[in-house]
């Protein structure tokens, strides 16, 4: 209606004002191009959806989760040289459901219990096992599929999760619920729990951003923003939620959390959850709070035994034959006692950090051993208790990944990488809060608040100034051109700056749940955008001008702003994880599309409108060339401010720079996280974020204070 209302309007004008065949020719087609759109669009959004298949929706997912967690169990070296024994006995009574609730409980379920009752053991203490018996553990002799694992710090909670969600990849028959691992430590508690998991699932997987079909949508109404594959498969059971981290929460929030995965999540809906003891009791023992996970079963880690880390360490070593395998020796005399070192080298981390830095790797040039020497730890003068020997370790494991005796050479040196460590945990304990996600679009509060909008005044003036300077000196008008060009980058940045406050709320989601490719796709809301500012634009430029202009230029406008508008995310394929750098490479992508090619072909086609309706200025007509350039200059300074606003790109190549100059942080940032990952072992992936291999790794470099650089 509105397409034909401009037309008809166009026509009335053009014989008002007794117009020539080519102007009236001219905003005749303007017109259908707007009606066009406007039918496509119609058209195109009454075109019934093919039904998504929730059944092959699934399927892909869990190809992908397999390949993600491989590829990680890969890099974290858990089987090399050979997969670290871990055994677990039942928890203490006071942290678990009683037995026999548990097994009542599952046979009440409308359907029957989940598994077989005969294989259920007769009670808590059939639930003790090793390694690979975790699979069998849960999906066979909890009745009610809903497991705790506590365990020490560096114990190996988060590998045994990961050898969990291996062993339940592979025994999961077509159709049966995908398992998916969560961080906790990125939760708040008082945001509900599903909408974080719907939004973990889309970072991770922008492929189930994809609308679900009209009778899933109608179905899913328990959580707002329910239109979509994510949400749609959480709420349908068809996922069976892994939560690592339990006891990374502020400890205030504890017994929250529990209360809010008790209400989320029905007793009948499988899940894991993994915490150190201590916080984990605490929790449940707060006074004043009567709380605990509804339905669950509890395993508690056992510490290594000293023959299991002796074989690890001489097999580390090159076997216990090898010349290196004799330099433990000594310490092998104290492992199972209660000396600092014995007690140090009972967990897996502890186990992964000594021969990290003592044992010689295969790219060791030939010759003596290093000098540093394992004998060190048995020094109760300079490490009376296990405290000093964890952070002996941790200060010395940065160094040990960067040497240069490496199968990948580091391109960093060992002092360098500390400084950006220290740099980066600093950030997450002050600015995070503690929170052990290292999220590159997050690392723009590490920068103060003005420089961004600084650095984008300046961007959008140079570029606003230059152009039209440019284009009106080219006629003999350069200082016209630059006062034209002042005023409006001063007006671009301050409206910059202002919206960017204003729309920060509902871009912070889009950022958040992942950065999917961007394609140009017709959109209903983008002819509902697109029309009103053309007709605004053309009665504005009418009234000052001339009829005709106004309605080229309005016409105009609506157009280019229908296209901006129909930018939408595609589906990638589900079988795809999306890591940190893939997600800042589309990002980026997405800046360019909105920076400098919407906003090219904004100022090209306004300068031309702008040009064949012969603007004047000052009484001075602007020329067709003129004109075009200066309205390239315009649409460049619209399309950086518009990419600005919708990508976090920018904000993660400012954050850089700063951090790069004023804490000696690596330029190529990402490149120095990737490698942090793949090569050094320091930092670990969960999902689309990184996070340093263990949590007290992260807090030990945040206490440290970074080097000075020399002048």
């Amino acid at each position: 209606m509105l397409s034909l209302g401009g037309l008809s309007a166009a026509l009335v004008l053009a014989w008002r004002f007794d117009l020539g065949a080519a102007q009236t020719a001219a905003t005749a087609l303007s017109a259908l191009a707007q009606a066009y759109l406007a039918w496509a669009a119609f058209h195109a959004d009454r075109v019934e959806a093919e039904p998504a298949d929730a059944d092959k929706v699934l399927e892909q997912l869990a190809v992908a989760i397999r390949a993600q967690w491989d590829n990680e169990a890969e890099v974290r070296r858990v089987n090399d040289p050979y997969p670290l024994p871990v055994a677990w006995a039942a928890g203490d009574g006071d942290l678990a459901e009683d037995w026999s609730l548990l097994t009542g409980l599952a046979r009440s379920w409308p359907g029957g219990p989940p598994g077989d009752p005969a294989l259920w053991p007769t009670d808590a203490a059939g639930l003790a096992g090793q390694d690979a018996e975790i699979g069998l553990v849960f999906s066979e002799r909890v009745p009610t599929r809903r497991l705790v694992i506590l365990g020490e710090p560096g114990a190996g909670k988060s590998v045994l999760m990961i050898r969990l969600l291996q062993d339940l990849i592979e025994r999961r028959a077509n159709g049966e619920p995908v398992p998916v691992l969560f961080s906790l430590a990125s939760w708040d508690p008082h945001q509900p729990l599903k909408s974080w998991m719907a939004d973990q699932l889309r970072r991770t997987h922008p492929g189930l951003a994809t609308a679900a079909p009209l009778a899933v949508n109608l179905a899913d109404t328990t959580e707002a923003g329910s239109s979509d594959l994510a949400l749609h498969l959480l709420n349908a059971g068809r996922v069976l939620p892994m939560f690592d981290g339990f006891d990374e929460l502020p400890p205030s929030q504890h017994a929250t959390a529990l209360d809010m995965l008790n209400r989320a999540l029905p007793a009948r809906q499988p899940l894991v959850l993994t915490s150190r003891t201590a916080p984990y009791r605490t929790a449940l023992t707060r006074p004043g709070t009567n709380v605990r996970l509804n339905g669950s079963a509890v395993i508690q880690l056992l510490p290594l035994k000293a023959e299991q880390a002796a074989n690890y360490l001489r097999r580390d070593a090159g076997g216990p034959h090898a010349p290196a395998a004799r330099r433990w020796n000594r310490v092998i005399t104290h492992l199972g006692t209660s000396s600092p070192v014995g007690q140090a080298l009972a967990t897996p981390l502890g186990l992964f950090l000594v021969r990290t830095i003592y044992n010689p790797r295969p790219d060791s040039p030939p010759g003596p051993l290093p000098a540093s020497h394992p004998d060190e730890l048995c020094d109760t003068a300079n490490y009376p208790d296990r405290t000093a020997i964890s952070i002996h370790l941790f200060h010395a494991f940065i160094p040990a990944a960067y040497a240069p005796q490496q199968p990948y050479p580091p391109r960093w040196s060992a002092d360098h990488a500390r400084r950006a460590f220290v740099c980066l945990a600093r950030f997450l304990q002050d600015r995070r809060a503690g929170n052990p996600d290292l999220a590159w679009w997050e690392l723009r509060i590490a920068t103060p608040q003005l420089v961004p909008y600084l650095v984008a005044a300046c961007v959008i003036e140079s570029t606003v100034v230059t152009t039209p300077g440019f284009a009106l000196g080219i006629g003999g008008r350069a200082l016209l051109g630059l006062q034209v060009g002042i005023v409006f980058g001063l007006m671009t940045g301050l409206a910059a700056g202002f919206t960017r406050r204003v729309v920060r709320r509902f871009t912070h989601r889009y950022r958040e749940s992942g950065l999917p490719s961007i394609r140009l796709r017709l959109s209903p809301i983008g002819i509902r955008r697109g029309f009103p500012l053309g007709i605004a634009t053309g009665v504005t430029v009418g009234v000052s001008t001339h009829p005709v202009s106004g309605l080229l230029v309005g016409f105009t406008c609506g157009i280019v702003t229908s296209l901006m508008s129909t930018f939408r995310a595609d589906a990638p394929d589900l079988t795809a994880s999306f890591v940190p750098a893939a997600l800042l490479a589309l990002d980026r992508r997405t800046f360019l599309m909105f920076g400098l090619t919407l906003g090219l072909a904004f100022g090209f086609v306004f300068g031309t409108v702008g040009g064949v309706a012969e603007f004047t200025i000052d009484g001075i007509p602007i020329e067709l060339a003129t004109a075009i350039t200066a309205g390239i200059g315009f649409g460049l300074a619209f399309g950086l401010t518009t990419g600005w606003l919708e990508t976090a790109w920018v904000h993660f190549v400012i954050a850089r720079v700063y951090l790069a100059l004023r804490h000696g942080v690596p330029w190529r940032l990402m490149e120095f996280l990737q490698d942090a990952h793949e090569h050094r072992g320091v930092l670990r992936q969960a999902g689309a974020v990184y996070q340093f291999r263990h949590i007290d790794l992260q807090r030990h470099l945040a206490e440290d204070r970074p080097r000075r650089r020399s002048s």
